[in-house]
């Protein structure tokens, strides 16, 4: 007997599944098979719901053992355990959203434009999906058709029109909504009662986004005349349309946003009976003091956010939208989510989506396997110990590379831009592959290269001392910025105290040694750093690079990160008998 999941466990003493045929849903009111089955009874219905969120490519990982992890493939199975498996399969029975950030991030999905991601999706027949700033990286053409649908794909030998739309209602370009997202989407499912009676359901899963202009490069963004609308009103006056019409029977806001933050903006009075949220990589379940319920799916489908949807059915046959129960956040078991061999964990995986997976992985294996070197030290994540949160070892080694690219003295990556982790796990070397440098520049950005004085860089630094700089100019190699943190109960301040360059200091408490102020160097920055506007609000600094990148002082700014990565590794291991060095000191250092 095949052993049975968390969520099906969950949902054993609520539904009894009948069985049809397997069919798409078409969203905004596409037609369905009618079921044939009316509700035989007043009483309770229960739709289930599957959210995921943050993806960024993980539908397939491997892990630092090589072990490799079909995360997708055990969620849809689980979707079916719901729906009914194969034949069986009943895709009114469930309702499968995500929340955005879909393809960018994991070198299968990396290195493959995203295609592993939207087949998936479109295989398990998901019914909406959010717009995330990450789709916005390569281009949000080239990841959302112009009928507001996930991307069309070949697949077995055939073309293949992809059905997952894609909601948004508060995107917009040159003032106007874009074409290419709805509002909203309304899908028509199927609830169940505990003897398996069954009873029609429409839900309204409407679109969001937060103000997320800010994370996303201004090439791919502002440049093109991108803005959002951050007025929560547009979703509570749209649910409150369709719930009023009879358009729908629940409404649900599918934000790629903090679940909870976006709740809580909705308002007291708000009509959405549920908000499914993103973004923040965490994972979600509660209701706000006024009982909105909200939820969120975690990350890198390491996790998936369970609900369901009740209904009632009164004693004349009318149905009602209820509540929301059973919220939950489920983890993908990282035993059964392997397959080593034909028959492994075959009962836990959807074999439709491991085989997209395993195409993935067939694609990608030259870059998998492509050996440029080896490290000798972990190149992790963790913040280096005295730095102030301000270094940690894989971001010094994505610094020295850029560095190495620009042929610069100093770089500069911000935090949010370190997206992997390379440790060694005990061993005492680790191969470095093609992928694992998609890993750790994903974004396909372009390297600024500037020619500046230490004076100039002072300023850069400063800016990073602020509270807008520091998101940005976070971590660093190329020289020894020591800073000092004032406590001052509700806040702090940093100011830069000294400045070293290979151990010899060249500025202290507002003094520069020599000649050093007007001395040049090269620095490096990749492109989220160089044309993002941030004034700091407190200090008013603004960042120095966007005056700079209209002056001679920016050499070059046509040098995409990661395949001169490759370029800069390969060469770096030719000389060095396949050892790639990595700094593991930090250049941000906290004065007590």
């Amino acid at each position: 007997m095949k052993r049975k999941s968390s969520i099906v466990r969950l949902l054993c003493t609520i539904l009894a599944v009948a069985v049809v045929s397997c069919q798409k849903i078409v969203p905004d009111g596409g037609q369905k098979e009618d079921s044939g089955i009316e509700p035989t009874q007043p009483g309770e219905y229960v739709l289930p719901l599957i959210e995921t969120t943050d993806m960024h490519g993980y539908i397939v990982t491997t892990d630092n053992n090589g072990t490799v992890h079909y995360r997708l493939a055990y969620i849809a199975d689980k979707a079916d355990d719901i729906r009914g498996h194969g034949d069986q399969c009943q895709r009114d029975r469930l309702l499968l959203v995500d929340g955005g950030d879909l393809c960018q991030g994991a070198s299968v999905s990396n290195l493959l434009s995203g295609w592993p991601v939207y087949v998936s999706m479109d295989i398990m027949g998901y019914d909406a999906v959010a717009a995330g700033n990450h789709e916005f990286d390569w281009g949000f053409d080239t990841l959302v058709d112009q009928d507001a649908t996930l991307p069309d794909y070949e697949w077995d030998g055939q073309s293949v029109v992809n059905q997952v739309p894609v909601v948004c209602a508060n995107l917009y370009q040159d003032g106007n909504r874009v074409p290419f997202t709805k509002d909203y989407v309304v899908v028509e499912k199927t609830a169940v009662n505990t003897e398996g009676a069954t009873v029609p359901v429409k839900i309204g899963i409407i679109g969001f986004a937060v103000n997320y202009s800010g994370s996303i490069i201004a090439t791919q963004f502002i440049d093109k005349g991108y803005s959002i609308n951050d007025d929560y009103s547009i979703v509570n006056q749209i649910a409150a349309e369709l719930e009023s019409t009879g358009g729908c029977d629940a409404t649900i806001m599918l934000i790629h946003g903090e679940a909870e933050g976006a709740a809580e903006r909705l308002g007291k009075d708000t009509p959405v009976d549920l908000v499914l949220g993103g973004h923040s990589h965490r994972t979600l379940a509660g209701r706000t003091s006024w009982g909105t319920p909200y939820l969120q799916g975690g990350r890198y489908c390491e996790h998936y956010a369970y609900a369901d949807l009740r209904f009632k059915v009164d004693a004349s046959g009318t149905t009602s939208y209820d509540r929301v129960g059973s919220l939950a956040n489920l983890a993908v078991n990282s035993d059964r989510d392997r397959h080593v061999y034909p028959e492994h964990n075959v009962a836990d995986l959807s074999e439709e989506i491991l085989e997209v997976s395993e195409a993935a992985l067939t694609a990608t294996a030259q870059q998998q396997n492509d050996v440029l070197g080896y490290i000798s030290v972990s190149a992790s994540s963790y913040y280096i110990s005295g730095s102030g949160d301000r270094a940690a070892v894989i971001s010094n080694w994505m610094c020295d590379i850029l560095r190495r690219i620009g042929d610069a003295d100093v770089a500069f990556v911000n935090g949010g831009g370190v997206r992997t982790s390379l440790p060694l796990n005990g061993q005492s070397r680790r191969d470095i592959t093609v992928a694992n440098v998609y890993e750790m520049f994903p974004f396909n950005n372009p390297t600024y290269v500037y020619s500046i004085t230490y004076a100039e860089l002072l300023q850069v630094l400063d800016y990073s001392m602020t509270s807008g700089g520091e998101s940005l100019f976070s971590r660093m190699t190329g020289i020894d910025c020591y800073f000092t943190a004032e406590d001052h109960g509700t806040y702090t301040t940093y100011a830069v105290k000294s400045l070293a360059k290979d151990g010899t200091v060249i500025y202290q408490n507002g003094t520069w040694t020599g000649d050093w102020a007007s001395r040049k160097l090269v620095l490096a920055v990749s492109e989220y750093l160089a044309i993002t506007e941030r004034t700091d609000y407190y200090t008013n600094l603004p960042n120095p690079l966007i005056e700079w990148n209209s002056t001679p002082r920016l050499l070059a700014n046509d040098l995409v990160d990661n395949e001169n990565a490759v370029r800069v590794l390969r060469a770096e291991a030719s000389a060095s008998g396949g050892h790639l060095y990595v700094d593991t000191a930090a250049h941000f250092i906290l004065v007590q």
